[in-house]
């Protein structure tokens, strides 16, 4: 009854957790949307927005490294360790060594990417003629964003402290604020005179301060959080001291496995695609930001969620609870994963229009995103699950094995990339495809050996809830498709039947060079396709209503246990309310009695 009773209010902390996060995280994606669909409106495709891009991807790779990676997952074992057992003040001299270690390693190679930043950028960037004007911009834009990191890095730790109490409300808002940021710097840094830039022509370079700006905005909310639940700062840097030794031996291994993580998600397609022009690193990473919004969403919030209650069961001995949340995770993710997957592979073409149409970024870059979108969006399975393994690997403090597979992981990526782009008809897609197919294989292995390694992760109970969730997201999809290519939404234009079929489905033979939406032989027609944006948005919230009703149906009727434990959470606290209304009620009535 007591491991029941235990199992319940794990299950609701992760659940609380994840809901948390998931709320900020979705804020935070549409405002990361927002941001740049701002940035291609204003830049378009050109060399300047795939300059940024290149120059933004290593500060904004280590962001994700530190602030909701590697420095957490190293530090939140060892440090929720220490809460665990009652020591708060070993906590805050591991806590203050390691910041000032990390603090004198940044500034140190922040003072290393300055002088060397036009190799960073060769190898960001390969595709660019050393001398060529992307390339002169790219280590300009490097050199100024480049101290990001120990911004990032500050609010990293901070966030692994937090999510160690079990807080998870500062960490999420600050992903918002940074975001504010750089929307700041496209909107008013970019036009002013101090940055070189004007109303009618805006400056990159004001964009670059606004990301400055949101980076440090990060590390100066979270400082009072801190400071509330018990943290305090030492001046100190204690080598010698348990806690210290056990975080830096963990956080070698994990940043390598994280790099490689988002190396393989976010850094390879931007230099395979920057073989074949910058408009290609643009596109390629518009079709990766639709996919990281359901990814934030789900996986990075259950698996962020579930990471310190991980780690604290495996202080506490407690292994078969800590096989449970494992599969309770995993089986989650997927729950939601896979309708989010399909119900974007169906508007992969209208999602794009939504999202990144209306300005400066063309309609054969919409075409050519949405095509590489349809082959990134696969990816999502194993990457939501991956998250899970990994962290609980880190848990049992084994930071070697998911480095290994992950080395695989990479290098497999990038040659089946070039595979598929040089001798298939899909082009610079193939380095989407071969990011989901790596990914998933990897990502298999890894799962099949932490099962070995635990006793069992409830294969069983993941395969079953696999099979009911495929099936509800099948019969979802073909909502979503019948409703999107329903009359009534598509009557805007007079060629309705192209239009549907276009943003519905664009075509599978759809390659780099050739004549972008087939089809559509009138410019004016063209034009409306993507600037009747609130037709676009009908469509799709239409069709994504239709879907998500079928969907939870579904999922209902098949008796999806992961849809009850959020239902049961919600429904059981408005029971709980009731019946507390209900004893109040009593209370006063037999009060007026005694009267």
């Amino acid at each position: 009854m007591t491991g029941i009773i235990l199992a319940m209010r794990n299950a609701s902390t992760i659940v609380k957790g994840a809901a948390i996060i998931s709320a900020g995280t979705l804020v935070s994606r549409l405002l990361g949307l927002v941001r740049e669909n701002m940035l291609l409106n204003t830049f378009g495709a050109s060399y300047v927005t795939g300059a940024y891009n290149s120059a933004f991807s290593v500060p904004d790779l280590l962001y994700y490294l530190l602030a909701g990676g590697a420095l957490s997952a190293a530090f939140i074992p060892v440090f929720s360790d220490l809460l665990a057992k009652k020591r708060q003040d070993d906590a805050n001299r591991t806590g203050s060594s390691i910041g000032n270690l990390m603090l004198i390693a940044l500034i140190a190679g922040v003072g290393l990417e300055l002088i060397f930043a036009p190799y960073v950028v060769r190898f960001v960037a390969p595709g660019y003629k050393w001398g060529s004007p992307e390339f002169g911009l790219t280590v300009y834009l490097t050199r100024v964003m480049c101290s990001m990191v120990i911004f990032t890095a500050v609010s990293g730790l901070l966030t692994g402290i937090l999510n160690s109490y079990h807080h998870f409300l500062a960490p999420t808002v600050v992903w918002n604020t940074y975001n504010l940021g750089i929307i700041l710097g496209i909107t008013v840094l970019s036009k002013m005179s101090i940055f070189g830039g004007s109303p009618a022509h805006p400056s990159i370079t004001g964009v670059s301060v606004g990301v400055l700006i949101g980076a440090l905005s990060m590390a100066l909310i979270q400082i009072p959080y801190v400071y509330k639940y018990g943290f305090r700062y030492q001046p100190i840097i204690d080598l010698y001291h348990e806690g210290t030794r056990r975080v830096l031996v963990l956080f070698a291994p994990v940043m390598v496995g994280m790099a490689l993580s988002q190396f393989n998600l976010q850094m390879i397609p931007l230099q395979v695609a920057s073989i074949a022009g910058t408009s290609a690193v643009t596109d390629i990473r518009a079709a990766n930001r639709i996919v990281l919004l359901p990814f934030g969403l789900f996986a990075v919030a259950i698996s962020t969620a579930a990471f310190p209650k991980l780690s604290q069961l495996i202080s506490l001995g407690q292994r078969l609870e800590f096989r449970n949340t494992i599969s309770k995770s995993i089986r989650a993710i997927l729950m939601l994963s896979i309708p989010s997957a399909v119900a974007v592979f169906v508007l992969a073409y209208p999602l794009t229009c939504l999202l990144w149409g209306g300005g400066k970024y063309s309609i054969e870059d919409i075409n050519a995103s949405a095509f590489a979108l349809m082959f990134f969006i696969w990816g999502l399975l194993a990457l939501g699950t991956l998250q899970v393994v990994n962290r609980s690997f880190y848990a049992l403090q084994d930071t070697i094995t998911p480095v290994v597979l992950q080395v695989f992981m990479v290098a497999g990526n990038a040659f089946l990339g070039w595979l598929l782009i040089k001798y298939t008809g899909i082009k610079f897609a193939g380095i989407a495809l071969s990011t989901s197919l790596t990914t998933t294989v990897s990502t298999l292995l890894l799962a099949e050996i932490l099962r070995r390694r635990v006793g069992g992760i409830g294969g069983r109970a993941i395969l079953v809830t696999l099979l009911k969730v495929t099936v509800a997201s099948v019969l979802m999809g073909a909502a979503i498709f019948a409703m999107a290519n329903h009359h009534s939404l598509v009557s805007t234009l007079k060629d309705t039947k192209t239009l549907a079929t276009l943003e519905v489905r664009p075509s599978y033979r759809l390659q780099w060079n050739a004549p972008p939406l087939q089809g559509f032989k009138d410019p004016k027609k063209l034009g409306k396709l993507v600037t009747n944006r609130k037709h676009i948005a009908l469509q799709v919230g239409a069709s994504g209503l239709a879907g998500g009703i079928v969907l939870i149906l579904a999922l209902w009727l098949l008796r999806v246990e992961e849809l009850s434990l959020i239902t049961d959470r919600f429904f059981g606290r408005f029971h709980r309310l009731k019946s507390a209304n209900n004893q109040t009620q009593t209370a006063e009535s037999d009060a007026t009695r005694r009267e």
